[in-house]
């Protein structure tokens, strides 16, 4: 069974980031979208299945006091407190515009960087959370996320597919931005440790549901693995 509760993660991150969980009314034709790698370098440190084929999840990330923090209707991100023996990373990976059928083809390699080799400090653009981990395990757990970041914004693109934000998303704290567009995590695929192939891909909800005619690859080669999904918005 998919651990599904990996959705929480993306909406908790869109929230640290100031950004929307809200899904947009506007998906489909010519939008821009980013897909992001959650690796879990030490899945066999991971406690949320800790007997199951895919071992990691929200507690893993977050911490039990921060996810009761946003059940009880309170997020505090003070409370945010990963299990660093998972060695989680959370990576941008690339980007793209989906055709006019709302069709998106998107390729990602990452290959693998010990933890010292990184010179990551804090969030960034391509780590958002801060972590500062890469893929250091060839036998890591991947969550694949797909990011919808609305229609695509002429003479914009290259903003719009390159980061979790960007100028063009709305932020409704009014924090950071308070562009046109409502970014959202829309889609994810699981992989556990070892395991590789195609697999469906899921868009996020209460009952996150099959998303028909889109599939994930993750090709695991060494200190290589690629990510080719094919996804419909």
């Amino acid at each position: 069974m998919k651990n599904l509760t990996i959705a929480v993660i993306v909406t908790v991150l869109s929230f640290i980031a100031g950004g929307s969980a809200v899904a947009d009314d506007n998906h489909g034709s010519k939008n821009a979208v980013t897909l992001w790698w959650v690796i879990f370098n030490n899945p066999d440190a991971c406690s949320f299945n800790p007997g199951g084929a895919e071992k990691c999840g929200t507690v893993d990330v977050f911490g039990q006091e921060f996810l009761d923090s946003i059940a009880n209707g309170s997020p505090d991100p003070s409370l945010i407190s990963p299990n660093i023996d998972a060695g989680l990373a959370v990576l941008y990976g690339t980007g793209g515009i989906s055709n006019r059928r709302g069709k998106l083809d998107l390729v990602a390699s990452i290959y693998r960087t010990p933890a010292a080799g990184l010179t990551l400090t804090g969030p960034s653009i391509a780590d958002p959370m801060g972590f500062g981990r890469g893929f250091e395990n060839p036998e890591a757990e991947v969550h694949l996320v797909l990011r919808d970041h609305g229609r695509r914004v002429r003479r914009g693109e290259l903003e719009q597919i390159s980061g979790f934000l960007d100028p063009y998303c709305s932020d409704p704290n009014l924090l950071y931005f308070a562009g046109p567009n409502i970014c959202a995590d829309i889609q994810f695929a699981i992989f556990g440790a070892t395991e590789s192939g195609r697999d469906k891909v899921y868009a996020f909800g209460e009952t996150p549901a099959e998303v028909h005619g889109a599939s994930a690859v993750l090709i695991r080669n060494g200190d290589l693995i690629q990510a080719i999904v094919t996804t419909r918005l």
